[in-house]
């Protein structure tokens, strides 16, 4: 009878010791990954470009629109989510021939949901056209919106 015990005793840590081996995730060549935790910030991301007529006091954009008139300022709001300490976020606006009108470079140390604020103003008047604002991080660009001066 001992010799039974004794097998299903070995089979039961057996057993146990095959869910601790499924539970630990490996990598290549059998090296263990360590499980993910939440604690870890999330990395700075462009989550929404926005441009309009008028910016409110959240730097976010209160009479959103892509139709512009010459003399008009165009502002543009930046939505980013995560986490970063000094990124560099660039808004570069560009006319359609590619030719570039504005850039400014803002440096931000989110730690969650922010926005960020751009805009362009010519007092003689934009030329008619179509218009794109680029949106870097770090120098890559992430995001592009486009707009048209009538």
């Amino acid at each position: 009878m001992r010799p039974v015990v004794a097998a299903l005793a070995f089979l039961a840590l057996a057993a146990c010791g095959k869910k601790e081996e499924q539970a630990t995730p490996q990598g290549a060549g059998g090296a263990v990954v360590p499980p993910a935790t939440s604690a870890q910030p999330a990395a700075l991301s462009v989550t929404e470009v926005r441009i309009g007529k008028k910016i409110d006091a959240n730097k976010q954009i209160a009479d959103q629109t892509d139709n512009f008139s010459p003399k008009d300022t165009v502002f543009a709001s930046v939505h980013t989510t995560g986490t970063a300490q000094n990124a560099q976020i660039v808004g570069r606006w560009t006319f359609q021939d590619g030719q570039v009108v504005d850039e400014r470079t803002e440096s931000i140390s989110p730690t969650g949901d922010a926005y960020t604020e751009f805009h362009i103003a010519k007092p003689s008047g934009w030329p008619a056209g179509k218009y794109t604002l680029h949106v870097l991080v770090n120098g890559q660009e992430v995001q592009a919106k486009d707009f048209t001066v009538k």
